[in-house]
């Protein structure tokens, strides 16, 4: 599946800043091999465009279920790999890496 089409299928609309704002949230992916992360492009992410609606070309990877070393460079905290946030990540290196742990489950 294209990433941004997951992007915009699998949302959660009712996600809300702190301050009132809407960021619609797209559910953490699960590939076939166990491994997660989160995914988001909204208007508050670390993606590009920041809007609500795709495509995107950069996005934002959340707290990976292991360290994903094709995004490494991208790591707020490299020496956190799975407790940190991956910003303007190239949608074409996620999908590269969602594929390397075998795609994605969309009934997880």
């Amino acid at each position: 599946m294209d990433l941004n089409a997951y992007l915009m299928g699998f949302r959660d609309h009712r996600g809300y800043g702190h301050d009132g704002s809407h960021f619609p949230l797209a559910k953490r992916i699960t590939c076939k091999d166990g491994f997660s992360l989160s995914v988001q492009a909204t208007h508050g992410s670390y993606c590009s465009p920041r809007k609500n609606l795709g495509p995107w070309y950069e996005v934002e990877v959340g707290f990976p279920s292991a360290e994903p070393e094709l995004i490494m460079s991208y790591a707020e905290q490299p020496e956190k790999p799975t407790d940190t946030v991956y910003g303007y990540v190239p949608i074409e290196h996620v999908e590269q890496l969602i594929e390397l742990h075998g795609g994605i489950v969309t009934d997880a």
